[in-house]
Order: structure tokens, then sequence, then C-alpha cells
């Protein structure tokens, strides 16, 4: 079987709930086995060295080259248990104190990769994350190969590759920083392409050709409403024919407002961005965003993932406060008697 067919074949099992019960089963049963198909010695535990000693405790699994000199370590969790709050950082602290240039984070079913000798905290070392449920899973082969296979690991080219990625990830985090400024830039500066564009584009769609003057005032109305959006201020919200419990202002001034705070934390969530919010790995006795259904605390199923509901309304506003605070997002959030 190729690698391709082995993440067809996890895949299938996965989504047939065909889950490995723990932590050892999943390091059997995926880890080892791709592993495996990139190349890496199967009997030999100076090269492939599980339960790697460091500082404070082990590692799953050290894929070391020369042996006995770990290039990658690779910890993982029990399906599921990828989004425990210290998960990603245990993994980081371990690859910071011994200079390991690739970590993996894994349940199997999600792979996260970093870079841990770059700069900035361990969320942002993360060059790459994804699921074998999900996906081209010759994608996901070409990732694994990419910055897991022993020759390419043996050649250098793996964490050459790993640092090329993060570097792109800096540049586009910086990029979507200035972005607004840019924006505003070219208002300010009545950039005769940008009018030029718009002028353009409305004349194609109603037969008519907008002025300059027409053009730049609508574009500083645009540049108005941004800063508006982000100033944290809202309107009063339409107090008529509100139903009690949450009562939630988008940061698009739209409402949420559902006959059960249920429905409204829920819908909330999702309009934020489930994979925005999961990233943030809040917790309440249980991660508030899992990937899989826990069997004594209520959830939400929302698309592949379950959005852990079992808390009083006060909690869900003190939840939803929190992580619009995180996003940098302005939600109001109030309570209807």
């Amino acid at each position: 079987m190729t690698l391709t067919e082995h993440i067809d074949d996890i895949r299938e099992s996965l989504e047939k709930g065909e889950l490995p019960p723990n932590e050892t089963a999943v390091c059997d049963d995926i880890v080892r086995r791709i592993i495996h198909e990139l190349d890496w010695p199967r009997y030999q535990s100076q090269i492939v060295y599980p339960q790697y000693p460091v500082e404070g405790g082990k590692v799953d699994f050290a894929l070391c080259h020369p042996p006995s000199e770990p290039c990658v370590f690779i910890e993982v969790k029990q399906v599921g248990g990828i989004e425990s709050a210290d998960a990603e950082e245990q993994l980081f602290r371990y690859a910071f104190r011994r200079g390991v240039p690739i970590a993996v984070l894994t349940d199997g079913r999600e792979w996260h990769f970093f870079y841990p000798i770059g700069q900035g905290d361990y969320r942002e070392r993360k060059v790459h994350e994804m699921d074998l449920t999900e996906g081209d899973s010759e994608e996901n082969a070409k990732r694994l190969n990419r910055y897991l296979n022993y020759k390419s690991i043996q050649a250098g080219e793996a964490v050459e590759a790993i640092k090329k990625d993060y570097d792109r990830v800096v540049q586009q985090r910086h990029v979507s920083t200035r972005l607004p400024e840019a924006w505003s830039k070219l208002v300010e500066e009545a950039d005769e392409f940008l009018l030029h564009t718009v002028a353009e584009k409305t004349e194609s769609l109603c037969g008519y050709r907008p002025t300059d003057e027409q053009v730049l005032d609508f574009l500083k109305s645009l540049k108005r409403e941004i800063k508006q959006g982000n100033s944290r201020k809202f309107p009063p919200p339409n107090t008529s024919n509100r139903n009690k419990g949450l009562f939630v202002t988008m940061p698009n001034r739209e409402i949420v407002n559902h006959k059960t705070s249920v429905d409204t934390f829920v819908e909330v969530i999702e309009k934020l961005g489930i994979e925005r919010v999961r990233h943030l790995n809040k917790e309440y006795i249980i991660p508030l965003i899992s990937t899989h259904r826990h069997e004594r605390y209520g959830q939400r199923k929302s698309g592949r993932y379950y959005i852990m509901t079992n808390t009083d309304t006060k909690t869900k506003k003190r939840l939803l406060e929190e992580i619009a605070a995180d996003l940098r997002e302005p939600l109001k959030v109030e309570i209807i008697d």
C-alpha cells in the first residue's frame, strides 16, 4: 500500500467510529503505520526512538538523525485529546529544550506541525495543521512527506521545507496586520487606479459612470464604517420582542437572540468561526469545542464538532465575552430577564 492508501484506510476507520481506545493504540495503529510508510526503519529504536526522555518528561516519539539525536518530536494524544489546553505548550517546551527543529502534535486524525526554533510564542510557530478525515489524501500524504520523510530528514530538505513554510506564515501574518492601513492610505491618497476600477465596475453594472468625487465619498464612507466597527460601540438594540436569555449583538450589528440560550450560544460561536474558537483551547470542565461526544456533559453537534453547552446562562455569557476578547471581535452580550 502507498502512503495515500494508508491514509484512505485510516480515514475510513475513523469515519466509521472505529477509534483507537487510548494513546498507545493511536501510536500503534496510526502513528507508527505512517512513520514506517515515510521510510523510517522499523526495528532501529535509536532512530525511531519511543518514549524519548527529556527534562521533566518523555516524548512519545523522537525521529533521530543521526541515531539518538532527535530531529523530530512527535507527541501523541488520544483521539480528540489534541484539544487539551496544554498539549501544544508541552510539546513546544520539550522541543525548545532540545533545539529540535520539527515538532508534531497528533491524535491520529489531526496533525499539527511546528517550527520550534522560530520566533514568537508556540502558536505563532505552528506552520500547518491537517485532518486525515478531511481534504485530499494525496495532498495530506505530500505534506507528511514534506516534513517527515526519512530521506528528506537525512538530506536536510525537511527542515528547510518547514522553515520556508514558517517564513511564509510569518509574512502572511504581517501582511494581514497592514492591509487595513494599506486600504486607508489608498483612500486618503485618492489612488487613481482604485478610483478608476470602482468607477468602471459601477458603469458596467448600471450603464452610468460615477464621478471621481462620488467614488471617493463612497470609499471614505466605507473607511468610517470600518473604523466605527473597531471602536466596540454599539447602537442600542431593538428591545421589542426580545427572548429571555442571551441577547448578542454581533460585530456586523446582527442580533442573535433565540428562545433558548443554548441556540444563541451555538449560533454565535458558529458565526465567529468554530475553527477560530477551537484554536483558543477554551475549556469549561471539558473542552468547549471537541471532535467527539462526551458521555456525561451536554453538547451540541455542529458539523464535525461538538460544542459544550452544559452551562448556565451566566457562564455562557462569560465564555462568549472571553472568546470575543481573545478574537478581538466587538461582540456585545446581554442577559434578558
